[in-house]
C-alpha cells in the first residue's frame, strides 16, 4: 500500500514542487523566463537572468533619446546620446568619465563604435557621416557620402549604425538604403568597396501579382516587395558581422561571412529586433521592441528568452524601447532604452551559470566534464530540453548510445536521435545477423518440405477449402474485391458497375480500414518521421476530416458527373474513389514498420513509398472515373479540375453558413441574457 502511494502521489508531489520553485523564482523579477521545449514551443523555466540596478544619472550627466551602446577595450560604456549630440562614456557602475563630440561636431549620433586604439567612430545620421574622434576626443577624420558610381545615384547615405573589422573596413547600416550594408575602406578618402549583405525580400504569388500590376512607386511602399533596411548590427572577434532586421520571419537575425552570406538559422525568434550583442563565447543575444531579450547558442539554439514591456509601472527589468545591448564575457547584460533615458543592467542567476559552464564544456571538447552540469541542470528543470541535448551528444561521443538516445528524445533531437539509433541498430546487426540468417534458411527448408509433402499427401487441402469457404462469403468477397483495382482497375470497375461485385458496406470497411491506417500511421510512427507531437490524439478532428473530406469528394465528383453525361451512379462513385484507396491499405502499413526501423540516412525510402502510394492511389481515382462515367482521359481530367473547384465552393458556403449560425447563437444568447438581467432587476 504504501509503495502504491509512493508511485501515484510522489509524481505530482515533485510537479508542485516545480511550480512552486518557478513561481518563488519569478517573484523577484518583473517577468517570466522561457526555453524551447520539445515540440518547439516555448515553455517556462527559472530565472535566467535578475536585475541589478537601472543607471539614468551619471554623475550631473543624464540621457536623453540614446540610441546606441558599445563597451570599449577600456571596459567603458560608449553611449550614443542622441538628444545632447554627443558620445557619453561612463563605467559599468555608472560613474562619468568624459565626454566625446558636441553640438558643433555632431547634428544626430546614433551609432558608435570603439577600435582597439580607443578611436570612436560615430554614426552622424543627420550630418550624413561617419566622424572618428581619437581618444583625446579630437576629430580626426570623417567619411561621407561615397562618390563611387556603383553606390547609387539615389542611394542615401544617412549612417544609424555601424562596426569595425580588424583590416579598419566600416560597415555602415543607413536610414532607407535596402541595398545593403555600406562597405567602407580606410584607404584614402574612404573607398567604397560596394554593398554588403543586403536583406531580401519574400516572394510568393501574392508579391509575384503585385509587382504584375501595380506601378514601381506603388511597389516602393511596400514592405514584402521592397527588403527591410538593416536595423542594428554588431561584429564578434571572428569577423563574423550580425545583422537584425524589423522583419517577423527567422531571417531577422543573420551572422554574415566575409561574403555576406548568412550562415546562421534561429529555431524561435520575435518580431522586431531592435538590437544585437555577441560576447567572447559566441552566445548571442537580440532585443526586440516590445522588450523582450532572447539568448542564443551560437548555432542558434534559443536558451532562454524573458524580459517584459514597461507599462509604466517603471520596474528595473522592463523596457519600452531598446537600442542598444552590450554583454561582457561573464554573461552581465547592459540594456539601453530610448524612451526612459537608462542603462539597465541584468546578472545571470546560478542556474544560467550551470547552463554557461556545461555549454563552455562541451564547446572545449571536454565531454565528460559536461556531463555533471548537464546532468545538475536537468534535476532543477527537467523540461529544458538543450540540456537534454548537451547530456545526449556527450553520452554519444563516449559511445553510451542508449543512454544518449534517451536524451536526445527528452531534448526532441531528432538528429542525435538517428544518429544514436543508427549505431544501436548497426551493434544490434552485428550480434544478430548470423541468427537472422539461419532463421531465414530454416524457414525456407521448413516451407519446402510442407509444399513437398503436401504435393504427396494433400494434408493441408482441408485449410486450403476452408480459406475458399470463407472468401466466398458475400460480404468479404465484395471487400476483397478493392484489390481488384490493383491488379485490373477496368475489370474491378465493371465488377462495380454491371456485375454488382461489391457494395456500400464494404466501401465503408475499405473507408474504415484507411482510417485506422491513417490514424497509426500519424500518432504511432517512429520519433524521427513523426509530425504530431507525442501523446497527443485528436481522433474526433482526424474522423471528421478523412470521413467528412471523403463524402464531400465523392458528392460533388457525383454533381460535377450528373450535369456532364456520367453513367455512374451515387453508389458506383463512393465504391470506385473507396476501392481507389486500395493502394494505401498495402504500403502505408509497410510505412509504419520502416518509419519505427529506418534512420534520416534511410529516409529516401519512406519518400519513394509516399510518393507511390499517393501517386498510385491518384491513377486509380483517375481510372475508376474514367471507366465508371465512359469518359475519355482528357474528359476525366476536366471532370476532376471541376470537382475541385465545386468543393472549394462548398467548404465557402458552409464556412459562411457556420459564421452566420454563430452569429444567431451569439445574438440569441445576448436577448437571453438582457431578459434574464431585466427580470432579475424587477424582481
Amino acid at each position: 500500500m504504501k509503495q502504491k502511494w509512493k508511485r501515484q502521489w510522489l509524481p505530482l508531489l515533485a510537479a508542485v514542487l516545480l511550480v512552486l520553485q518557478l513561481g518563488t523564482a519569478q517573484a523577484a523579477v518583473p517577468y517570466r523566463t522561457f526555453t524551447l521545449g520539445v515540440d518547439e514551443d516555448l515553455v517556462q523555466t527559472q530565472t535566467a537572468y535578475e536585475p541589478v540596478r537601472a543607471m539614468t544619472r551619471f554623475g550631473e550627466e543624464t540621457l536623453k533619446t540614446p540610441a546606441d551602446m558599445r563597451m570599449g577595450p577600456d571596459g567603458n560604456l560608449y553611449i550614443a546620446d542622441t538628444g545632447n549630440k554627443r558620445i557619453l562614456v561612463v563605467t559599468t557602475a555608472g560613474d562619468y568619465v568624459k565626454t566625446i563630440g558636441d553640438k558643433k561636431t555632431l547634428k544626430s549620433p546614433e551609432g558608435v563604435f570603439v577600435d582597439d586604439s580607443l578611436n570612436v567612430y560615430v554614426a552622424d545620421n543627420n550630418g550624413r557621416q561617419v566622424v572618428v574622434f581619437g581618444p583625446d576626443g579630437a576629430v580626426i577624420r570623417t567619411y561621407e557620402r561615397p562618390t563611387h558610381p556603383l553606390f547609387g545615384e539615389t542611394s542615401p547615405f544617412k549612417p544609424t549604425k555601424l562596426v569595425l573589422d580588424k583590416r579598419g573596413n566600416l560597415y555602415i547600416a543607413s536610414t532607407g538604403n535596402t541595398n545593403g550594408i555600406i562597405q567602407i575602406s580606410p584607404n584614402g578618402e574612404g573607398e567604397f568597396l560596394g554593398y554588403y549583405g543586403a536583406n531580401t525580400s519574400t516572394v510568393n504569388w501574392l508579391t509575384a501579382i503585385k509587382k504584375a500590376v501595380l506601378s514601381e512607386e506603388q511597389l516602393a511602399t511596400m514592405a514584402d516587395i521592397v527588403p527591410t533596411s538593416v536595423k542594428n548590427l554588431c561584429i564578434d572577434e571572428k569577423g563574423m558581422v550580425y545583422t537584425v532586421s524589423q522583419s517577423s520571419d527567422n531571417r531577422s537575425l543573420r551572422r554574415l561571412n566575409v561574403a555576406g552570406k548568412n550562415t546562421i538559422t534561429v529555431d524561435w525568434t520575435v518580431d522586431q529586433l531592435t538590437a544585437v550583442a555577441v560576447n567572447a563565447s559566441g552566445s548571442i543575444f537580440t532585443a526586440s521592441a516590445s522588450g523582450y531579450i532572447l539568448e542564443y547558442t551560437s548555432e542558434g539554439n534559443l536558451l532562454f528568452e524573458f524580459g517584459a514591456f514597461d507599462n509604466g509601472d517603471q520596474r528595473i527589468g522592463t523596457f519600452k524601447s531598446v537600442t542598444g545591448l552590450v554583454v561582457s564575457d561573464d554573461y552581465t547584460i547592459y540594456i539601453l532604452d530610448e524612451v526612459l533615458g537608462s542603462v539597465q543592467v541584468l546578472r545571470p542567476t546560478e542556474f544560467t551559470d550551470l547552463v554557461h559552464e556545461a555549454f563552455t564544456l562541451f564547446q572545449d571538447g571536454k565531454y565528460a566534464e559536461s556531463k555533471r552540469p548537464w546532468t545538475e541542470v536537468l534535476r532543477m528543470n527537467s523540461l529544458f530540453t538543450y540540456a537534454s541535448t548537451g547530456l545526449g551528444e556527450a553520452l554519444y561521443r563516449e559511445g553510451e548510445f542508449g543512454e544518449a538516445l534517451t536524451s536526445f528524445r527528452n531534448g526532441g533531437n531528432r538528429a542525435g536521435y538517428s544518429d544514436s539509433f543508427w549505431e544501436l541498430r548497426s551493434d544490434w546487426l552485428h550480434r544478430n545477423l548470423a541468427t537472422i540468417l539461419i532463421a531465414i534458411v530454416v524457414l525456407a527448408v521448413v516451407i519446402g518440405v510442407l509444399k513437398a509433402i503436401n504435393r504427396r499427401t494433400g494434408f493441408l487441402n482441408p485449410a486450403g477449402a476452408a480459406l475458399q469457404r470463407v472468401g466466398s462469403v458475400p460480404q468479404l468477397s465484395h471487400v476483397g474485391w478493392c484489390f481488384m483495382m490493383l491488379r485490373n482497375p477496368y475489370d474491378a470497375c465493371y465488377g462495380i458497375k454491371r456485375e454488382k461485385r461489391a457494395s456500400i458496406p464494404a466501401a465503408c470497411v475499405v473507408v474504415g480500414l484507411f482510417f485506422i491506417l491513417y490514424v497509426l500511421v500519424k500518432y504511432f510512427s517512429g520519433f524521427l518521421f513523426s509530425t504530431v507531437q507525442q501523446g497527443k490524439f485528436e481522433l474526433l478532428r482526424d474522423a471528421v476530416m478523412v470521413f467528412g473530406a471523403f463524402l464531400l469528394l465523392v458528392t460533388c465528383c457525383y454533381l460535377v458527373c450528373t450535369i456532364n453525361d456520367g453513367e455512374a451512379s451515387y453508389k458506383d462513385i463512393s465504391i470506385g474513389c473507396a476501392f481507389a484507396l486500395a493502394p494505401m491499405l498495402i504500403l502505408w502499413p509497410i510505412r509504419l514498420v520502416l518509419t519505427n526501423v529506418l534512420t534520416f540516412n534511410e529516409e529516401f525510402f519512406i519518400s519513394v513509398l509516399d510518393v507511390v502510394a499517393y501517386g498510385w492511389t491518384a491513377v486509380l481515382i483517375v481510372l475508376a472515373l474514367m471507366y465508371l462515367n465512359d469518359y475519355t482521359f482528357r474528359k476525366t481530367l476536366w471532370i476532376i479540375v471541376l470537382t475541385l473547384f465545386t468543393v472549394l465552393i462548398a467548404v465557402a458556403l458552409l464556412f459562411v453558413l457556420y459564421v452566420l449560425i454563430s452569429q444567431i447563437i451569439d445574438f440569441v444568447s445576448s436577448i437571453y441574457g438582457e431578459v434574464v438581467y431585466r427580470f432579475v432587476r424587477q424582481v
